[in-house]
C-alpha cells in the first residue's frame, strides 16, 4: 500500500468547508479544457492555412491524428496501471507539458515531418495520458456523486473545445495561425498543467480524507479511516478488485466488447456526417447548423446523465444510451429533410456523450474505484481503436457501393446488439476477500 500524504494541512482545512474532491474534479476538467489543443475539431481551423502554405495535402495532414491515436491506445494500458499505482498528477503534468510543447513546436514548424512528430506526440499524449489521467482519479475521490463528478471532467473537455474553436479562428484572421499554436500552448500550460500540479492527488486516503468526505460514513455507521494504519483506508462501500480478479468476470469483457462495436458506430457516422447530409439535399449551411445542434446535445446531455447516474442505475442509462444510438441511425438512413437532419443530430449527440460519460461510471459501480485507473485504460484503448476502425468501415462501403446506407444499416445492428451485451452484463459477484 502506497504511503499516505504527510503533508495534508490544506486539504484538510479546505474540506472543512468544501470537499477536497472537488477541487480535484475541476482540476482534471481543467486539464481536459486544454487538451482541446489536441482535438481533431481544433486541428481542422489548421488544414488550410498550413496546406496553403507549405503544398501539403489533405491526406498528409489527416495521417498524423490516426498515428498519434494509435500510439495513445498503445500506452493506454499503461497509464491506467500508473495511475492506480502512483496517482494522476504526474501523468496529467507530463501530458500537459508534452502538448504544450507539441504546440510551441509546431508554431515553428516547416516540414511535412517536424507536423507529423509534434502533432503525433501531442494525440499520443491525449488518448494515451491525459484521458486516462482526468476520469479514473475522479471516481476514486467520489462514490455518492460519483456521476456528477465526471460529468465536471467532460463537460469541461467539451467546453474547452467549444471555446477554444472560435477563438483559434480569430487568433488565425489577426495573427497568422502560428501565433494559434502557441496561444493553444499557453492556455495548456496555464489551465491544464499548474492545476494538475498543484491540486491532483492520488486518493483522498492518500491525504488523511475519506472517499465522498466524513459525511459518507457517519450515514453508514462505519468506522473512521486512517489513512496511516494499513488496511484502514479500505474502509468504504467499494470492494477492493485486483485488475486480475476483474479480468476473469465476463461483465468485464461484454462491456469492453459493447464499447468497442459502439465506437464504431458513432466515428464511422460522424465523420462521414457533412458529406452524406449534403449529398441528401441538405445546404452546407445548414449541414453546419446540424453539427451545432450535435454538439449542444452532447453538453447537454454530459451534465443530464452524470446527475441521473447518482439516481438511476448506470447499467439503464447505457442501455438507454444505445438504442437511442440505434434509433438515431435509423433516422439518418431515412433523413432527406432539415428537421430529420436535426432530430437525428439531438439523438446521436444525447446518445454519443451519454455513453462516454457512463462508461467509467459503470465501470466503478462493478468493480469499485481501486482499480479504475487500470480497467479505464483498456476499455479507453478499445475505444480508441473502434473510433478508427468506423470511419475505415463507412469510406470503405461508400467507395465501394457508391453509398453509406449499408455502412450505417450495420451501424444501427451494431448498437442494438451492444445494448443486448450491456443487458447481460450482470454485476459481478464482488471478491471473497479484500484486499488489504
Amino acid at each position: 500500500m502506497r504511503p499516505a500524504d504527510r503533508t495534508p494541512g490544506l486539504a484538510r482545512v479546505i474540506s472543512a468547508r468544501v470537499y477536497y474532491g472537488w477541487f480535484v474534479a475541476i482540476a482534471a476538467g481543467a486539464a481536459e479544457f486544454g487538451n482541446a489543443a489536441s482535438s481533431i475539431t481544433v486541428l481542422t481551423f489548421f488544414v488550410i492555412p498550413m496546406t496553403d502554405e507549405f503544398g501539403w495535402s489533405r491526406t498528409e495532414i489527416s495521417g498524423a491524428t490516426s498515428v498519434g491515436a494509435i500510439l495513445g491506445a498503445a500506452l493506454a494500458p499503461f497509464t491506467g496501471r500508473m495511475v492506480d499505482r502512483v496517482g494522476s498528477r504526474m501523468v496529467l503534468v507530463v501530458g500537459g507539458v508534452a502538448v504544450a510543447a507539441a504546440c510551441f513546436y509546431l508554431a515553428a514548424a516547416q516540414t511535412l515531418v517536424g507536423f507529423y512528430v509534434a502533432f503525433t506526440i501531442a494525440r499520443t499524449a491525449d488518448q494515451g495520458l491525459i484521458k486516462i489521467g482526468t476520469t479514473p482519479v475522479v471516481t476514486k475521490w467520489f462514490r455518492r456523486y460519483r456521476g456528477r463528478a465526471v460529468s465536471v471532467v467532460f463537460f469541461t473537455g467539451m467546453l474547452g473545445v467549444i471555446t477554444m474553436a472560435p477563438v483559434v479562428q480569430l487568433v488565425i484572421v489577426a495573427w497568422g495561425w502560428r501565433a494559434a499554436w502557441v496561444m493553444l500552448g499557453v492556455v495548456m500550460a496555464l489551465v491544464g498543467v499548474l492545476p494538475s500540479a498543484l491540486i491532483v492527488r492520488r486518493q483522498p486516503e492518500d491525504i488523511g480524507l475519506r472517499v465522498d468526505g466524513a459525511s459518507l460514513y457517519e450515514a453508514q455507521g462505519l468506522p473512521a479511516a486512517d489513512a496511516s494504519v494499513p488496511g484502514q483506508a479500505s474502509l468504504d462501500l467499494d470492494p477492493r478488485w485486483r485488475l486480475g480478479q476483474i479480468l476473469r468476470t465476463p461483465a468485464f469483457w461484454l462491456l469492453l466488447v459493447s464499447l468497442f462495436v459502439v465506437s464504431t458506430a458513432s466515428s464511422g457516422v460522424v465523420l462521414h456526417l457533412m458529406p452524406y447530409i449534403t449529398e441528401r439535399g441538405i445546404s452546407s449551411g445548414s449541414a453546419v447548423g446540424i453539427i451545432s445542434v450535435f454538439t449542444a446535445s452532447g453538453a447537454v446531455s454530459t451534465v443530464a446523465v452524470g446527475v441521473l447516474s447518482d439516481r438511476t442505475p448506470p447499467r439503464l442509462l447505457m442501455v438507454v444510451g444505445y438504442l437511442l444510438s440505434a434509433s438515431a441511425m435509423g433516422m439518418l438512413i431515412v433523413t432527406d429533410t432539415l428537421p430529420e437532419a436535426f432530430l437525428f443530430a439531438v439523438l446521436q449527440g444525447t446518445a454519443a456523450s451519454g455513453i462516454n460519460v457512463l462508461a467509467p461510471i459503470l465501470l466503478a459501480s462493478y468493480y469499485g474505484r481501486w482499480a479504475m485507473g487500470s480497467i479505464y485504460g483498456i476499455t479507453r484503448a478499445a475505444q480508441v481503436v473502434g473510433f478508427a476502425l468506423g470511419a475505415l468501415i463507412s469510406g470503405v462501403v461508400y467507395d465501394s457501393t457508391g453509398s453509406y446506407r449499408d455502412a450505417f444499416t450495420l451501424f444501427l445492428v451494431i448498437a442494438v446488439a451492444s445494448s443486448f451485451l450491456v443487458i447481460i452484463a450482470k454485476r459481478p459477484a464482488p471478491p471473497d476477500a479484500w484486499t488489504v
